[in-house]
């Protein structure tokens, strides 16, 4: 098996196989068919799923953002972010999310665009000035001066950078 692989590593290269010294050159198919160079052929990718969700970036009058913890396991496990819907794969229309907060939610013009390693992700931003009373279904007020946007993941930094756009 090691002869093999070294073969392969040495001789039997991808991009410059040298067929003139290579052992296995009277029994090798691809030789005799002049494909050599042309392999290994990489299988195509699947093309990757397109998932659809909605965050909702609340801010009170006193500048406080409303936030949540994502559960610890499973994607963005345990980091802070805007709280939201599922991300649901789907060629049908974005699914609607339930709002943390009654609240005029207001959809911010354009999408946020990310792309994680087994699917595309499409968000619709919503936002609101929230009542400094407010009950939530989910997620905690935090402070606007413990608030960075850097220290989000780059797909929730991406949506309040959208927010931020003229």
């Amino acid at each position: 098996a090691q002869a093999v692989m070294d073969l392969g590593a040495t001789i039997c290269t991808p991009k410059s196989p040298a067929c003139g010294i290579c052992p296995w050159r009277e029994p090798c198919k691809a030789r005799k068919k002049g494909t050599a160079l042309e392999l290994p052929q990489k299988t195509p990718k699947k093309p990757k799923p397109v998932r659809h969700g909605t965050v909702y970036l609340g801010r009170r009058s006193d500048g406080a953002w409303l936030m949540e913890r994502r559960p610890d396991k499973g994607l963005l496990g345990g980091m802070l972010g805007w709280p939201g819907s599922d991300w649901i794969d789907s060629d049908a229309p974005r699914p609607p999310g339930t709002p943390p907060t009654s609240a005029d939610w207001k959809a911010v013009e354009g999408e946020v665009r990310h792309t994680f390693t087994h699917f595309h992700l499409r968000l619709l931003v919503k936002t609101a000035l929230v009542p400094d009373d407010c009950q939530t279904t989910r997620g905690h007020f935090l402070p606007a001066a413990d608030f960075r946007p850097s220290d989000l993941p780059t797909v929730m930094r991406k949506a309040f950078d959208l927010t931020q756009s003229p």
